[in-house]
């Protein structure tokens, strides 16, 4: 009876233990789901490829994945803190925020960590004798950044020995071995993919993203609501404009001319600046390969050219006296992206321009309609001489 009794008593409290031990799983269970669902979400107006949504105790920037179908996962989730104590998710990278140094793998970003003070961050770069931005240059004649090198094949034993916090990289549809190296390594990646947005706010609004890593949200913010004010406020002058002049882009590379799509951010440049385009009814977002004979049939009325890849009309008939055909030519309104250059082959154009829309709609404004904006001065191109 005495055994019965030690068995029974040990049963119940082995119940009891057990019964608390659940519930206070549940309850600090319940405690975590209460702490996810209380978040905000940052105001991303224009930009699809990314979002960032506040919690309690850290931060989780979500990059969508654009070659994804239905509920693949995400190409990167990304948690920032800035206590060690504080309990992250187990998926995804982890970064203590604010960062104190980076490795920059994809041009278009100087700009964006220089509207954010934080080019002072930038430890190491790739591709550096096709670099624009004068501080980075000045840095690297100094070995205060170093040179990774191709921007395809970086030289990773120079990236791990300089022990970045982070790497800013272009994400593509494949990983390749190069990334994986770095992860594997420990290195944090933070992938980009301003390119794939169809819009040119929306390009621009990644700063949001990169800012989130140096703890600068709010600075971000009003860094773009200025920029969304002025190209709001330029393409409000183009408005009521009836006549609009026709647009070619792009040039002849390798027998192949490649102009913008109708959904891409160029055409929606082109439209709010007045412009009229052959292709913007078209649906494609990226670019359309073109023949000579295509480009001269669908484009030879074209009052305007941008983005031809000379800086004279006797460079460009040199390259193929077709271009003499084009109405762009013999009006002389044939413009390149060479405004701001070096003497290596830097060009601002592919650096700040996608932080800069109103600046790039400007330039389009002066060139097609110089009435309307009298005072502007080109920043990106340049008439042929």
């Amino acid at each position: 009876m005495i055994l019965r009794h030690k068995n029974a008593v040990f049963q119940v409290t082995l119940l009891l233990i057990l019964f608390l031990f659940l519930g206070c799983k549940q309850k600090n269970s319940q405690q975590t789901n209460n702490k996810q669902s209380n978040s905000t979400e940052t105001n991303i107006h224009y930009a699809k490829g990314f979002k960032i949504n506040h919690f309690e105790d850290y931060t989780q920037i979500t990059i969508h994945n654009p070659w994804g179908k239905g509920d693949q996962k995400p190409y990167a989730v990304y948690y920032l803190f800035k206590d060690d104590s504080k309990n992250i998710p187990d998926d995804g990278f982890k970064l203590k925020i604010p960062i104190n140094s980076v490795v920059v793998n994809t041009f278009s970003y100087f700009e964006f960590l220089q509207q954010l003070d934080e080019l002072d961050k930038v430890i190491g770069v790739t591709d550096a004798p096709r670099i624009y931005n004068p501080i980075i240059l000045q840095k690297l004649g100094k070995n205060q950044i170093q040179d990774l090198g191709d921007p395809f094949k970086p030289n990773v034993e120079k990236a791990l020995l300089l022990k970045p916090e982070a790497i800013i990289t272009s994400a593509y549809a494949q990983q390749d071995s190069y990334n994986e190296r770095l992860l594997n390594a420990g290195l944090p990646i933070i992938y980009t993919l301003e390119w794939m947005e169809n819009t040119p706010l929306a390009r621009a609004e990644w700063i949001k993203l990169i800012a989130a890593f140096f703890d600068k949200e709010s600075f971000a913010d009003s860094i773009f609501s200025e920029i969304e004010s002025r190209y709001q406020v330029q393409t409000a002058i183009v408005k009521n404009i009836k006549d609009k002049p026709t647009v070619l882009m792009g040039d002849n590379f390798q027998d192949t001319w490649y102009v913008p799509g109708g959904k891409s951010f160029n055409a929606i440049l082109f439209s709010d600046a007045g412009l009229d385009y052959f292709y913007k009814d078209n649906n494609e977002s990226g670019s359309i390969g073109l023949d000579i004979e295509s480009v001269l049939a669908q484009f030879s009325d074209a009052n305007f050219w941008f983005g031809c890849e000379a800086d004279s009309y006797d460079e460009l008939t040199q390259k193929d006296k077709k271009y003499l055909l084009l109405k762009s030519v013999k009006d002389r309104q044939v413009f390149s992206n060479r405004q701001r250059t070096t003497p290596s082959g830097g060009n601002d154009y592919f650096e700040s321009a996608i932080a800069h829309p109103d600046l790039v709609l400007s330039d389009l404004i002066k060139a097609a309609h110089p009435e309307l904006l009298p005072e502007a001065e080109f920043t990106y191109i340049k008439p042929l001489e």
